[in-house]
């Protein structure tokens, strides 16, 4: 999945004009957003609750706007002749990481640009720098291994020595290393696996009733927030679940809310 990270306000102008149905989000704690009218909803106790959204969120590059750029935009090791490759290295990532946090490259142009950041040692050892944790790692013996420190540069290979017939330990690491999958040994953003949607009885049946004089309806079970309609009295609905004095009720055609269930008439 290419993804990228985007405002809150800025996503949810892009769904609109997308016209994207509960389209999905995460924010830096792992939580799982969609939005919906116009209105944010967070992912927790295996359902949808109204709240207010973070600053920015992650999403599908696709359906996200990307920020401008500016002078800081990512440049490779090559780019910096003026810095030791190891300094030049880390440089070079760190420009990457900033980028993707701000929004001008999505995690597919991200890896991309990682994967020209590499030092090689005579024994094989492909060396770079972890994008989320910005320290050393090596790829020897078929892994990617943390090291403490950078490569040493009196056994870093040069660019124009590659070819030499002598370093045959160099080119069967890299043969090693270029048949794997993993060529960046931490991808710019976390596997993407959206939450599935709350599971709902295959077919609607009442268990209550709203009393006479009807009740007040609310999106999350949160007496701060303010209802956003009424049930009218009499109205048959399915109770899902409780929680506390509140009640989860389905109405007719499957819209959902939260009510006071203590006024519930149960049928």
């Amino acid at each position: 999945m290419n993804l990228r990270w985007c405002a809150a306000a800025a996503a949810a102008d892009a769904a609109a004009r997308l016209g994207l149905e509960s389209p999905r989000y995460r924010d830096e704690e792992g939580v799982w957003w969609t939005v919906a009218g116009g209105r944010w909803q967070a992912w927790r106790t295996d359902t949808w609750h109204a709240a207010d959204p973070p600053a920015r969120v992650e999403g599908p590059a696709s359906d996200l706007p990307a920020a401008a750029t500016d002078p800081r935009s990512p440049g490779n090791a090559g780019g910096s002749p003026e810095l030791e490759l190891g300094a030049a290295i880390q440089a070079a990532v760190g420009k990457i990481a900033d980028a993707f946090a701000a929004g001008r490259l999505s995690s597919d142009a991200a890896e991309a640009a990682l994967g020209e950041l590499y030092a090689l040692d005579e024994e094989g050892g492909v060396w770079t720098v972890g994008v989320r944790t910005a320290r050393w790692h090596r790829f020897h013996q078929g892994r990617w291994q943390l090291v403490d420190t950078a490569p040493d540069p009196t056994r870093v290979v040069q660019r124009k020595k590659l070819d030499d017939e002598g370093l045959t330990a160099l080119r069967a690491g890299m043969a090693t290393f270029l048949s794997r999958d993993e060529l960046v040994p931490e991808p710019p953003s976390e596997p993407w696996l959206p939450p599935a949607p709350a599971p709902r009885p295959v077919a609607w049946h009442a268990t209550h009733r709203v009393p006479p004089s009807g009740l007040a309806a609310w999106e999350s079970p949160e007496t701060r927030a303010q209802p956003f309609g009424s049930l009218t009295g009499g109205l048959e609905v399915e109770l899902l679940e409780r929680s506390g004095a509140w009640a989860h009720v389905s109405r007719p055609g499957g819209t959902l809310c939260w009510v006071d269930g203590r006024l519930l008439v149960e049928l």
